[in-house]
């Protein structure tokens, strides 16, 4: 199910550096515009290139990163460019670094939230560092239990990025779960089962209700309060 990212402050953006970015406007249109990018949903399903772009107008468009295409009509009329949409898509995968003229604070709390990659920012000694969005800031990702990591699986990558309420339900460790969809699951840490239509060993739920007990977040499995 398609979730629109929050809206962003195009204002936040330190317009005396745009100068950096080419070409300028779909660079930043691409990092500020409300528009949220998933890789495993629909037409985008089962195939690494693909990805649909859903923008905050309700438009939806497929880009396809191995024939360098996408269905929007900006594209349509400048086939060799690169549209704000493939943008967004590399900038949310990490395949391209954020600038680091960007302002924080202009990006959306979820960018990158949906697709298996790691967004990265370029720093001033040139390289680039992992990035996780938290309230319009970057957090420390040595002291985030949410922050993701290269060599975690994909399943566990979607449990931390996505937005999923937990609270504890009933000991022995039941948990309910609330999702970003609106639906609500439960999970036995116990049992290691969930109520969601997911059939992996371990679903995205089970993996976030482990993060959230190891964070001391929520009541541990036997009703006790987290040790302080």
């Amino acid at each position: 199910m398609a979730t629109t990212e929050s809206s962003s402050d195009t204002g936040s953006i330190d317009t005396s550096d745009i100068e950096e970015a080419a070409p300028n406007s779909r660079t930043v249109s691409a990092l500020t515009e409300v528009m949220t990018v998933l890789d495993s949903i629909g037409r985008a399903r089962n195939a690494d290139d693909l990805f649909l772009v859903n923008s905050g107008s309700g438009s939806e468009y497929l880009v396809d990163t191995r024939t360098g295409s996408c269905e929007c009509k900006w594209k349509q009329y400048n086939p060799t460019k690169e549209c704000k949409h493939q943008k967004r898509v590399a900038f949310a995968t990490g395949e391209r670094p954020i600038p680091q003229w960007v302002d924080d604070e202009a990006l959306d709390d979820q960018f990158g939230m949906h697709v298996d990659g790691e967004p990265r920012q370029a720093v001033a000694d040139g390289g680039v560092t992992q990035v996780r969005f938290d309230a319009g800031g970057v957090t420390d990702p040595t002291e985030d239990p949410l922050a993701v990591h290269s060599e975690d699986e994909p399943r566990t990558k979607r449990a931390k990025r996505e937005d999923i309420d937990v609270s504890f339900l009933a000991k022995p460790g039941r948990y309910e779960i609330h999702s970003a969809s609106d639906s609500r699951y439960e999970v036995d840490v116990l049992e290691e089962t969930c109520s969601c239509p997911d059939v992996a060993e371990r679903c995205k739920h089970l993996r976030r209700v482990d993060i959230e007990i190891k964070a001391k977040r929520v009541p541990r499995p036997d009703g006790k309060l987290p040790d302080a």
